[in-house]
């Protein structure tokens, strides 16, 4: 019998990996994403733009995961 670990793990990653794509691509993330930019420059943090993109995608991955959303997170 075999077992196709690498099989599941890449339809695993795809999975996650559209999920983040649609994520980036909606207007919710992109108008988080711009705010919490010009909030993080305003106060001078450290990799501003970084951060904010960082913070807007797990802000709405936690998000979709707590309210549920029409497709799956992880």
């Amino acid at each position: 019998m075999v077992i196709a670990v690498s099989d599941s793990r890449e339809e695993e990653m795809k999975r996650v990996v559209d999920q983040v794509a649609e994520v980036c691509l909606s207007k919710e993330f992109n108008d988080l994403r711009k705010e919490l930019e010009n909030i993080y420059l305003k106060d001078e943090i450290d990799n501003a733009l970084l951060t904010a993109f960082q913070d807007a995608l797990y802000s709405i991955l936690t998000e979709r995961e707590e309210f549920g959303s029409e497709k799956d997170i992880f």
